[in-house]
C-alpha cells in the first residue's frame, strides 16, 4: 500500500463550534426506558432525535458512543445536493437529544459553496471522536474531510481535508482492528455516463494523519457496489457487505485483517440500490439493517420500505429479526447501527427525509425466524395473553359464561329524566363521610355534545338518593362556545374528596382534566386544573406502592402525590414521537392504533395488580377491527412504562368494564362480556388474575328509553364499582339515559 501524508488545510467558513452545555451526557440508555410501548419487545425505545430543525430535509445519519455518551450526525438542508446542505450533530444528554447544531458546511475560499454528504462518526479506543464527511458538487467529484472532538461532540477542531485519493469511510463506520489500526470501508463512483461503482478500503494507524488504501476490489461492471460495512469473523477474517445495483447485497472477504481481499460476490439478501449497515455483536452474532426489497425494473432502485433487521451466527445464513418500519410509499433508509458498552444496539435512519429516527434494541430479546426462499416471514401478530374468562362462543361471538349463577341483586334508580337533559353516562361511585356519592355526565339529548355537564347525587343508605344537581354546570370558552364535560371518577385522601372531569371543545380540541374538591360533601371548591390532556375512564386508582394511576384510552398518567391533585406525568401506549402533542380524548386512540400498526383500536382501560407487582391494564377493542376480545398492556415498573398491547382470551362485546379486587383477594371484572346491546351485566372472579372462571349474572332487565338521542343505547353501560359495607356496589347507565345503582352482598359470591 502506498503511504500518503495528510495535508492539514483549514476549511474556511465552517460553522461555529457547538456551544458548551452545562451537563455531560450520562449513560446511553438514560431515560429512554420511559418510552411508550413499541411493537416488538426487543425494541427498548423508538424516538425522533429532533422534532423540529432549521432545515426541511435530512439524510444519511451516523451514530457513535463517545466517552461522554451517544452522538448522532446527518446531513441536512433544502434537499440532497443543494449547496446549503451541511453536517448537523446532536448529543444524547440528560436523557434527551440536544437540538441539532451545524458543525460543517461546504463554503470554499472563493466564496462558492458545495453540499456536504454522508457524515460518519467513529470513537477509537484511545483518542478523540472522529467525524468524517464529504464535500463536493456530486458523489463523483466530492472529497473527504475530517474533524475531531475531545469532549464527545460538544466542540470540534478545525476541519481538515483528507489527501487526494482518500475519501474516508464513505457511509458506514470504520472498525478498529486488534493492532489499533482503523480500517475504513469506502467506495468510489466514477463520472462516466454509466458510473462504475467500486469498493476499496482505507487504513490509518494514527487517527487520520497518514493513510494507506487498497486498489479497487471490483471492476464496477459485473457487480456495481458501494458503501460497505465490515463484520468480524473468526481470527483475522473479515466480511464486507453492502449496497449494489444487482438487486442483492454484495459480499467480499479478507483472511488477513483487511490487507487483501478475495473476489466480490452477491449474497442471499435483496438490495434496492440503497444503503445498508451491519455490526458484529460482542457475542459473535451479526446484525444487518437494510430494506428487505429488491430493485424496481427501469428505476434507480427499489422501494425504501420496509426497514428490516436480519441476524446471523455465521454471516452466511440470515434470519429475520424484526421490522423497524413498514409504511407503504414512505422512505426509511440509510441506516447506521452500533452496539454500545451496555450491550444494547442503536440504529439511526432517515425517516421520510424529514427526520432522523433512533431505535434502541436489546439483542437478547430478538426472536429470529427463518427466511424461506429469501422471503421475509409474515408477521405472526402479537402473542396472546393467557388472561381468559372461558366464555363459550357461537358463530364467532361470545354467547355464554359457563356455570354462571344469579345472586340476589338490589337495584335503585338514581336518575330517570322526563323531558330534558335526557343523556346520562360515564358514572362513578364513592363513599365519603357516611354517604354514597354518584357523579355522571349529563347532556341535553345527544352523547358528548356541547353543553354536557356533570351531575351529582348522594345517599346515606344506598336506597334513597337526593335529587341530582349540577356539580359542574355547562361551561363556555372565551368565545362563548359551549364545551363538553365528562365525569371521570373520584379519589379521596386525608379527608378530602376529589371529583374529576374531562373538558374539551366541540371538536374534541384542547382536552384537559379538571377537578373540584370537598371536605364535607356539601360545599365544593373552585375548578382546578390537573395538568394532563386526558379525558379518563375511571378515577385514579392506587398501586401497592401508593402511586396513583389514571386509566385513559391510550394514556395512563401517574402521580406520587397522594392527594391526586398534582405531580401527574404522562405515559401510555402511544409512540414517543406523539408525546409532545398527545391528547387522550374519545377519538385520539384511533390515530395511535393506525400509527402503531395495531390490528385493533384500543380504548377505555381498567387495571389490576397481581402479587408479582405487575399491573395489567385491560383495554376495550373497538371499531371495525373488533374481534370480541379484550387486549392487555402490562407495566412492570409501577406504571412508568407499558408493554405493547396483546390480545387476551377474555371475551368482550365492545363495551367498557371495570376491574377490581375483593377483600378476600380475588380479582373481579364487571362488564358485558357476552350477548349484545350491553346486556347482560356480568361479574367474573379470579384467584390468580389470569383465569376468571367464576361467573355471575347481575342484570339483564330491559329499560325502555324515554327520549331519543345520538348514540343512546345499551342496557347496562359503563359500569363502575365500589366495595363498601360487605357489598359490591355497581353504578351503570341505562340506555345512556337513566342512572342505576346495584349492589350484591359479598356473601353471595362465595
Amino acid at each position: 500500500m502506498k503511504q500518503i501524508a495528510i495535508t492539514e488545510r483549514r476549511a474556511p467558513g465552517v460553522a461555529e463550534r457547538a456551544k458548551r452545555l452545562a451537563r455531560t451526557a450520562p449513560s446511553c440508555l438514560l431515560a429512554l426506558l420511559a418510552t411508550p410501548a413499541t411493537a416488538d419487545p426487543a425494541i427498548v425505545a423508538h424516538e425522533f432525535i429532533y422534532e423540529s430543525a432549521p432545515f426541511p430535509s435530512c439524510h444519511a445519519s451516523t451514530i457513535a458512543e463517545s466517552k461522554n455518551g451517544l452522538v448522532a450526525a446527518w446531513f441536512g438542508g433544502t434537499h440532497e445536493k443543494h449547496p446549503d446542505v451541511g453536517i448537523w450533530v446532536s448529543r444524547h444528554e440528560g436523557g434527551h437529544w440536544t437540538p441539532p447544531t451545524e458543525v460543517a458546511n461546504g463554503i470554499q475560499p472563493d466564496g462558492s459553496r458545495h453540499p456536504c454528504w454522508n457524515p460518519v462518526l467513529f470513537q477509537p479506543k484511545d483518542g478523540p471522536l472522529l467525524l468524517f464527511y464529504k464535500v463536493g458538487p456530486t458523489p463523483q467529484a466530492w472529497w473527504g474531510m475530517l474533524r475531531t472532538s475531545n469532549d464527545g461532540g460538544k466542540t470540534w477542531g478545525d476541519a481538515r481535508r483528507l489527501p487526494d485519493g482518500i475519501l474516508g469511510p464513505i457511509k458506514n463506520k470504520p472498525v478498529q482492528l486488534p493492532d489499533g489500526d482503523i480500517l475504513c470501508p469506502t467506495s468510489n463512483e466514477t463520472d462516466e455516463k454509466v458510473s462504475r461503482w467500486t469498493v476499496h478500503f482505507e487504513r490509518t494507524r494514527d487517527l487520520g494523519k497518514t493513510w494507506e488504501r487498497t486498489r479497487p476490489l471490483n471492476d464496477g461492471v459485473a457487480i456495481q457496489a458501494i458503501q460497505p460495512s465490515i463484520l468480524f469473523l473468526d481470527g483475522n477474517r473479515l466480511l464486507a457487505i453492502g449496497r449494489s445495483r444487482q438487486d442483492r447485497v454484495f459480499e467480499i472477504r479478507s483472511d488477513d485483517g483487511g490487507k487483501s481481499w478475495g473476489p466480490m460476490s452477491l449474497g442471499s439478501l435483496p438490495n434496492n440500490n440503497s444503503g445498508t449497515d451491519a455490526v458484529t455483536l460482542k457475542d459473535g452474532r451479526h446484525l444487518l439493517v437494510y430494506n428487505h426489497v429488491g430493485g424496481t425494473p427501469g428505476k434507480w432502485g427499489g422501494k425504501r420500505t420496509p426497514l428490516n433487521l436480519a441476524i446471523s451466527g455465521d454471516a452466511r445464513e440470515w434470519r429475520a429479526a424484526l421490522v423497524l418500519e413498514d409504511e407503504p410509499k414512505a422512505e426509511f433508509s440509510y441506516p447506521a447501527i452500533i452496539q454500545t458498552a451496555d450491550g444494547l444496539v442503536h440504529v439511526t435512519y432517515t425517516w421520510k427525509r424529514q427526520k432522523i429516527r433512533h431505535a434502541v434494541i436489546d439483542p437478547e430479546r430478538l426472536a429470529p425466524r427463518p427466511m424461506v426462499d429469501g422471503q421475509w416471514p409474515a408477521n405472526p401478530g402479537p402473542k396472546a395473553s393467557p388472561i381468559t374468562n372461558g366464555a363459550e362462543w357461537k358463530d364467532g361471538r361470545p354467547v355464554s359464561l359457563p356455570g354462571a349463577r344469579r345472586p340476589k341483586v338490589e337495584g335503585v334508580f338514581v336518575y330517570r329524566p322526563e323531558t330534558e337533559w335526557t343523556y346520562s353516562h360515564h358514572q362513578s361511585l364513592a363513599f365519603f363521610k357516611g354517604r354514597f356519592f354518584a357523579i355522571w355526565s349529563n347532556g341535553r339529548q345527544d352523547e358528548d355534545a356541547p353543553g354536557q355537564r356533570v351531575l351529582i347525587a348522594s345517599s346515606a343508605d344506598f336506597t334513597h338518593w337526593t335529587t341530582p344537581s349540577p356539580l359542574v354546570d355547562s361551561v363556555k370558552d372565551d368565545k362563548g362556545v359551549e364545551r363538553v364535560l365528562t365525569a371521570a371518577g373520584f379519589h379521596q385522601h386525608a379527608g378530602t374528596l376529589v371529583a374529576y372531569f374531562g373538558n374539551y371543545g366541540p371538536h374534541k380540541e384542547t382536552t384537559h382534566l379538571q377537578a373540584v374538591t370537598t371536605t364535607d360533601g356539601e360545599h365544593w371548591g373552585a375548578i382546578r386544573e390537573i395538568g394532563v390532556p386526558v379525558n379518563p375512564n375511571h378515577g385514579p386508582q392506587p398501586t401497592a406502592s401508593g402511586r396513583l394511576i389514571i386509566a385513559g384510552n391510550i394514556a395512563f398518567p401517574y402521580s406520587d402525590d397522594p392527594s391526586g391533585l398534582s405531580g401527574w406525568r404522562m405515559t401510555g401506549i402511544y409512540p414517543k414521537e406523539m408525546a409532545a402533542t398527545i391528547k387522550d380524548d374519545p377519538d385520539s386512540f384511533h390515530e395511535v392504533a393506525e400509527k402503531q400498526g395495531w390490528p385493533a383500536h384500543l380504548c377505555e382501560g381498567s387495571f389490576y395488580q397481581t402479587e408479582d407487582g405487575v399491573l395489567h391494564m385491560l383495554l376495550r377493542n373497538t371499531g371495525r377491527p373488533h374481534n370480541g376480545l379484550l387486549w392487555v398492556t402490562e407495566s412492570r415498573d409501577d406504571g412508568a412504562t407499558w408493554s405493547s398491547p396483546t390480545p387476551t382470551a377474555f371475551s368482550d362485546t365492545n363495551a367498557k368494564f371495570h376491574f377490581g379486587r375483593l377483600p378476600d383477594g380475588r380479582f373481579y371484572y364487571v362488564g358485558n362480556p357476552i350477548g349484545g346491546g350491553r346486556t347482560p351485566l356480568a361479574l367474573s372472579l379470579s384467584r390468580d388474575g389470569t383465569r376468571f372462571d367464576q361467573h355471575f349474572i347481575l342484570g339483564d332487565a330491559k329499560y325502555e328509553k324515554r327520549r331519543p338521542g345520538l348514540h343512546k343505547g345499551g342496557e347496562y353501560g359503563y359500569p363502575h364499582t365500589l366495595i363498601h359495607g360487605g357489598h359490591l356496589c355497581i353504578i351503570v347507565s341505562r340506555q345512556k339515559e337513566a342512572v342505576e345503582v346495584l349492589r350484591v352482598a359479598l356473601e353471595e359470591l362465595k
